[in-house]
């Protein structure tokens, strides 16, 4: 018997309860909405429907009583980011629930923190030779002043400004650099996100608007799916659409997500080295500030806690299965 920890509920993620699944039968009613199953209550029944040795359980808060329980706690929709914006007491008891092995939490902070801070990961993997969009970080230094002269000898005519320790679109702000008052607004900026360890400096990318991110999905070492979007919301004044993009596009843009994939630093676990359950590799268009969808660039990288868009695609068989087989190969170490 292996005995998995389901650990959520901050995302809302949901899947759609059409098609219907035998699993679903076991799924209590006050995981479901109208029609929509909550994302971690699903994973639950799935898993022991498929696997009768498995005891899974969808754990709300970080009890260590609960957590030591089980051989392995998977962060499906929360992970650490999610106590360090709300308070540094929770900060501080989370982390320290994270650091005791005892409480077998998954994916572990090694992974973790290279993951929260993006700037850091951009450069490496541009070390690495995978393609990014043109990048300056900000750290201590955050005088606006430079920061725009840094932008003007770049030849950026706009960009766009994001801290390290956020997650989806938190206090992404994008500038024009003809713009009488872009100082003012960047000085108003840097202000408000003073508490963020450090700042990722960007050209802003036409292809954002122009052309399909694409969101793919590399489960246990493996592509199984993606996601084509459009930039969404007050930042780009688009509303959110969903896509595709050619056989030669897609072609390209998996060879620079299976680069970042292989260049991933290894994590070792009780002396073992352990591939990630999953990574969400996001990537944009297009290298050079062009419109061209061959030249896509990695744009940033997503794991415990991001959305994996199961209710947009019939892509909920794979995580089940992911999960199962990683929580035996943990427990086997």
């Amino acid at each position: 018997m292996v005995k998995i920890g389901i650990l959520g509920g901050k995302l809302g993620e949901t899947n759609p309860s059409e098609p219907y699944r035998k699993w679903m039968d076991n799924v209590p009613e006050k995981y479901i909405d109208d029609g929509w199953i909550l994302n971690e209550a699903a994973l639950v029944a799935a898993i022991e429907y498929k696997y009768p040795d498995a005891e899974v359980t969808y754990l709300k808060n970080f009890n260590e009583k609960s957590l030591q329980k089980n051989d392995v706690n998977f962060l499906v929709g929360i992970n650490l980011l999610n106590a360090w914006h709300n308070s540094n007491t929770m900060h501080k008891k989370w982390l320290a629930i994270m650091k005791n092995n005892k409480n077998n939490i998954y994916p572990p902070l090694s992974e973790q923190n290279f993951l929260y801070n993006k700037g850091d990961y951009l450069k490496y993997y541009e070390k690495k030779g995978v393609p990014i969009a043109p990048t300056f970080l900000i750290k201590k230094n955050r005088d606006p002043k430079k920061i725009i002269a840094e932008v003007k000898k770049n030849k950026w005519k706009g960009f766009v400004v994001k801290p390290d320790y956020a997650f989806a679109n938190i206090e992404i702000s994008k500038y024009e650099i003809d713009d009488k008052d872009v100082e003012k607004k960047l000085s108003k900026y840097l202000k408000k996100t003073k508490k963020f360890p450090g700042l990722v400096c960007q050209e802003k990318m036409k292809g954002f608007v122009k052309k399909w991110e694409l969101k793919t999905f590399w489960i246990n070492g493996e592509y199984k799916y993606h996601v084509a979007i459009k930039a969404s919301g007050d930042l780009w004044g688009e509303s959110e659409s969903f896509g595709n993009v050619s056989k030669k596009s897609m072609t390209e843009i998996k060879k620079i997500a299976k680069k970042v994939l292989d260049n991933y630093p290894e994590t070792k676990i009780k002396g073992k080295i352990v591939k990630p359950l999953f990574l969400r590799i996001d990537l944009g268009c297009c290298q050079g500030n062009t419109l061209d969808p061959t030249k896509y660039f990695l744009n940033e990288i997503e794991y415990a806690g991001c959305g994996t868009f199961t209710d947009v695609k019939n892509v909920f068989h794979y995580w089940p299965e992911a999960y199962y087989k990683k929580a035996i190969e943990l427990k086997n170490l």
